[in-house]
């Protein structure tokens, strides 16, 4: 029955639901050409993991929706899988637990709501723990055992000199991307480590180093990406070519789209009401995942080289 079925998926993108005995939405995926990847959950593949093969064996039905372009099979992906939260589904599923960051006198805070004092919210929630360790250590907060804070200026003396509003001012340009002086104090510590001959320490702190590299990275992309007037994405129409999708985005929130045989209209950003948005001093939880998946597909085009028109 389900092999019926899939004959009937076209070749265009889209995303699929799958559904068990009861109903349920289980999972939902996305892809260029629905027809081959829905069809290969129902052939013999020696690649499938463990898990799919799980899920393979509870699918009792499906269904699909077909859209203009990649980009589009994204976006209502991220919105399918908040929605119906499908128990095979791991990105995008979790987004309730982002957190948001205080910094206050005694220590950091991670929560579930925002404050006017806190950043984020945060995607790398299961590494959030990690990152305040490597801030508290570097940075030697005062919260911290006496004892780990005299092991802690005998790596890094000069941060004993700074003051707590001085390290308070640092952290927080970090956590807005602006900062990357905590960098420079761990390839400090590294050297004490290794100058100590002490190369699994010093091994440890490079991973530190790398965590702290791309969560810096990630603050700065967003941010800059939150902070453009507006932008526009353009894609063809999978089904018909001859026609181009153009997407606007203003301040990280997609407020528009057409579908135009011809060159973007010059005032299509005023058109579709964009003067009106202001920059968002916050996002919401729900909304860090549409803004990561128009982020990506945005460096991602710009990365692409143009296409010639052989006309």
């Amino acid at each position: 029955m389900l092999k019926e079925k899939v004959k009937n998926i076209p070749l265009l993108p889209g995303v699929y639901l799958m559904k068990d005995k009861h109903g349920s939405v289980i999972y939902v995926g996305k892809a260029k050409q629905l027809k081959n990847r829905v069809s290969s959950y129902f052939q013999q593949n020696k690649q499938h993991s463990n898990k799919v093969l799980r899920m393979i064996h509870t699918i009792v039905d499906f269904d699909f929706v077909v859209v203009d372009t990649e980009l589009d099979a994204l976006l209502l992906e991220c919105e399918l899988i908040q929605h119906y939260h499908p128990i095979y589904n791991r990105q995008m599923n979790y987004f309730t637990n982002y957190n948001y960051l205080q910094l206050t006198d005694s220590g950091f805070i991670l929560s579930d709501d925002p404050t006017s004092q806190s950043f984020g919210p945060f995607r790398s929630y299961k590494k959030m723990p990690t990152i305040l360790r490597i801030l508290e250590e570097t940075y030697q907060m005062p919260w911290l055992k006496e004892i780990s804070l005299l092991a802690l200026r005998t790596q890094l003396p000069t941060i004993s000199q700074l003051s707590f509003q001085q390290k308070k001012k640092e952290i927080y340009g970090l956590l807005q991307g602006r900062n990357k002086k905590i960098l420079s104090y761990l390839k400090q510590r590294q050297e004490h480590f290794i100058e100590l001959l002490n190369f699994e320490r010093a091994s440890s702190i490079q991973n530190e180093i790398e965590l702290m590299t791309s969560f810096i990275r990630q603050i700065r992309n967003q941010n800059a990406f939150l902070q453009t007037p507006y932008l526009t994405l353009a894609l063809p129409v999978a089904a018909n070519p001859q026609l181009t999708k153009y997407y606007l985005v203003c301040y990280g929130q997609l407020v528009a789209t057409s579908k135009l045989a011809n060159d973007i209209p010059p005032d299509f950003h005023s058109t579709a009401g964009s003067d009106t948005l202001a920059k968002k001093q916050q996002l919401t939880k729900a909304e860090v995942d549409p803004v990561q998946i128009l982020l990506s597909y945005q460096r991602k085009l710009s990365k692409e080289p143009p296409q010639i028109n052989n006309q």
